[in-house]
């Protein structure tokens, strides 16, 4: 269970990381602070981490992460 855990809570921090990285710079990009940085944001994590597996992969990752970007905007889990 704990290797288990591990194993997850890396996951997680590398999918975290990600995301967060890739908010900061279009924040900085765009120079403003809206729901369209957390949806360009999904989508490139999304994008990103299913490099390996082909285009369609990357696309269907992008569409899932930004979607999720924004159900989690507007259930107000992404308020500052």
């Amino acid at each position: 269970t704990g290797e288990k855990a591990l194993y997850w809570s890396r996951n997680f921090a590398f999918i975290s990381g990600i995301f967060q990285a890739s908010d900061c710079l279009v924040e900085k990009y765009r120079g403003k602070h809206d729901v369209w940085n957390e949806l360009i944001s999904g989508c490139m994590a999304g994008g990103l981490l299913n490099a390996k597996s082909g285009p369609s992969s990357m696309a269907f990752g992008c569409a899932g992460f930004a979607a999720f970007s924004l159900a989690i905007n507007k259930l107000g889990f992404g308020q500052h």
